[in-house]
């Protein structure tokens, strides 16, 4: 004989239950562990390369819960970064197509560190947010690539006839190199940062400040 069905419908919630909460312990701990500052000893520090305003990380830490790029080898500890109004907004409008109404948008770009620009380029107009760039087309955009002390760092989707250096060039951190546009592979402007050594991606400080998802920087 059966028992009682209506036993059926708690099992069943609570294993759904159970199930939610490891797949939300998973994510949790994941995100937790993104938020710590990895391999300190092989991290370099830089000089933040933006002023005058309030910054905030989108994606950036040591996981793929609070990083997307952490997945890609050279990208793993890559920071896009975003800048504010000062009502806390990132653009005029939650997704406007115009954009210069985006706050990042424009904003100067300086050498993060000194060393020699390896490779310079301003050919790709910018994009509309959302937009699909060119199959062809660099997914950097127009980008700065700097060697420094033996690790490169990678500046991306600057704005059109920004760049201000060439390829051999030496540069001094401070530097200006361009400004903040939205070529490439991106969907709304910032600033895509990462660093690697011998194709491996190396954790990024900012003057000792190791930056994750919805970091702050006032500079």
């Amino acid at each position: 004989m059966k028992g009682p069905e209506k036993n059926k419908p708690y099992r069943f919630s609570m294993g759904i239950s159970i199930a939610l909460f490891l797949y939300f312990g998973v994510i949790t701990t994941g995100a937790l562990t993104g938020y710590r500052m990895p391999e300190q000893e092989k991290a370099v520090d830089l000089a933040f390369p933006m002023e005058d305003g309030v910054f905030t990380v989108g994606h950036g830490g040591a996981s793929t819960a609070i990083n997307y790029h952490h997945d890609v080898a050279p990208q793993a500890y890559a920071n896009d970064i975003t800048q504010l109004h000062w009502w806390g907004m990132r653009a005029s409008g939650l997704s406007p197509e115009n954009l210069k109404k985006y706050r990042i948008y424009g904003t100067p770009l300086y050498s993060p560190c000194s060393g020699e620009v390896t490779t310079a380029v301003d050919r790709y107009d910018d994009l509309s947010p959302q937009e699909d760039p060119d199959e062809e087309a660099s997914p950097a955009g127009n980008h700065v690539i700097l060697s420094c002390d033996g690790t490169e760092g990678h500046l991306a989707h600057m704005k059109p006839g920004s760049v201000e250096v060439e390829e051999g060039q030496m540069v001094e951190s401070g530097d200006r190199l361009g400004s903040v546009g939205n070529t490439g592979n991106t969907t709304e402007p910032h600033l895509h940062i990462h660093a690697e050594r011998d194709g491996e991606g190396v954790p990024i400080t900012f003057d000792g400040r190791f930056l994750k998802r919805n970091s702050l920087v006032f500079d």
